[in-house]
């Protein structure tokens, strides 16, 4: 009887034990395109209600994951502190910026979105708060003190370099109480999807100020919610893959591809790619980034219209999770690193909207570039050129992307000339036939997809 009950507890914690990593495990749909929104720059009026209005555009375009950027009320200058304008300058975690429109106008976008399949996710930031927000004074002992004194609010310490935002304590049990009831209050109040995380691994390493235990609780916690919960971790850190974070950001290869967008060594975008695969679990996603809030804008950073193409490209046919930052799909092209500039809708490039809606579709529509076999080819100028194929559900691509500001010519080895047909992107601002993938000649700033023909349906 003993040994019967001893089985039975040991066959019931295998099955919880077996549930609870499923859920921590569980990846981002791998069909999933990511839309950053900063509401300033999306509308002139900033509103909840204008990014309502334009869900029906983003549907069309293939988006189905919007992020939102912080829509929490703004720190202001208090006691010496200056603000700089940040959304991630947080002055209270449970409000929603009056500037952006009103709680209801908030859950009218959500229902909207989710009414067409479209999920909304929104930048919690848990690192620091503004200078203003109501804990410093209310529970002084929630953050990092400079003299050890955890009740005097005036011996807090600012996060980093940020002169605007103060640092929070996780070593503080009831500050990651605090933090975890307030996430929860956005999924069972507002319906959010998930969360984008800021500062994820900022310092990397045993400095971190927020620990990975914390980061462990969080995902647990959240998918005690909501089992499907996405969580996005600003981190590129393989002690945090699936820990809780399923979706991570791919800086390493942004960079890569930027320093190949600027004559750099195109090589070096592969050994990257090998690198990730080695050191994450396999099957784990990282977000390809080509622009983002923290970047400058993408038409800038690879040589104008063409660049930015080409790097979208990769990002769309790759591994990873692609994200579009508002405005990348009329490139537009003001602004920098935290721009606050107004995105030009009317004058803006409207090649690059046909293109997007081509290359999710492609994306989209073929199993070969969302759970497919990734495998790099050799070509004879891998200083210049990266070449590669996507295998899956019966369909072969090859793809040719030259980032550089000269012609590449070269060969691709391990492939043919037979069979491959160009697959074209609408709106490609370089639009050359490219007839032969085995004997390549790509422009400046130029890409080339090809497919079996075979294959064409």
């Amino acid at each position: 009887m003993k040994l019967l009950r001893l089985t039975s507890v040991l066959g019931i914690l295998i099955i919880l034990t077996t549930q609870c990593w499923a859920q921590a495990s569980k990846p981002w749909p791998v069909s999933t395109v990511i839309y950053a929104i900063y509401p300033p720059n999306f509308s002139p009026d900033h509103s909840f209600n204008a990014i309502t209005a334009q869900l029906g555009r983003l549907k069309q375009l293939g988006i189905n994951v919007i992020w939102l950027l912080p829509i929490t009320p703004m720190g202001k200058p208090v006691n010496g502190h200056p603000t700089v304008g940040s959304p991630y300058c947080v002055h209270d975690y449970y409000g929603v910026n009056t500037d952006y429109g009103t709680p209801a106008d908030l859950h009218r976008l959500i229902a909207r979105a989710h009414a067409i399949n479209i999920k909304i996710i929104i930048d919690a930031v848990l690192n620091h708060t503004a200078w203003d927000n109501p804990l410093l004074t209310e529970h002084p002992e929630y953050y990092v003190h400079s003299n050890g004194d955890s009740h005097n609010p005036e011996t807090i310490t600012q996060a980093f370099n940020f002169s605007d935002v103060a640092q929070l304590n996780y070593a503080n049990p009831e500050l990651r109480a605090y933090i975890i009831d307030m996430l929860k209050f956005w999924i069972k109040t507002y319906g959010v999807d998930g969360f984008r995380f800021d500062c994820v691994d900022d310092p990397d390493g045993p400095g971190r100020m927020i620990p990975a235990d914390f980061w462990l609780e969080v995902g647990q916690q959240l998918r005690s919610v909501n089992p499907d919960v996405l969580l996005l971790g600003e981190c590129d850190t393989p002690d945090l893959a699936n820990k809780p974070f399923t979706l991570e950001y791919g800086w390493r290869m942004y960079s890569a591809i930027k320093d190949a967008g600027n004559n750099g060594d195109a090589s070096v975008v592969q050994d990257i790619w090998y690198s990730q695969n080695k050191e994450f679990p396999n099957d784990f996603r990282h977000m390809g980034i080509s622009d983002d809030w923290d970047c400058a804008r993408d038409v800038n950073t690879f040589g104008g219209p063409a660049g930015a193409q080409a790097a979208a490209v990769f990002d769309f046919t790759d591994t990873c999770i692609p994200l579009i930052h508002n405005g990348m799909e009329v490139g537009n092209s003001a602004g920098a690193s935290g721009s606050h500039i107004p995105i030009d809708w009317v004058s803006g490039d409207q090649r690059f909207t046909s293109f997007y809606r081509d290359l999710i579709k492609l994306r989209r529509d073929n199993i070969a570039f969302q759970t497919g076999e990734m495998n790099w080819l050799a070509n004879s100028q891998p200083k210049q050129t990266f070449t590669y194929e996507r295998s899956g559900g019966g369909s072969d691509f090859l793809i040719e992307i030259n980032l550089s500001n000269s012609t590449s010519i070269g060969t691709v080895l391990g492939t043919d000339d037979k069979g491959w047909i160009e697959v074209h992107l609408t709106g490609a601002a370089n639009s050359a036939d490219h007839t032969a993938p085995q004997k390549f000649s790509l422009g400046p700033r130029d890409f080339a997809i090809f497919r079996r023909a075979e294959q064409q349906k």
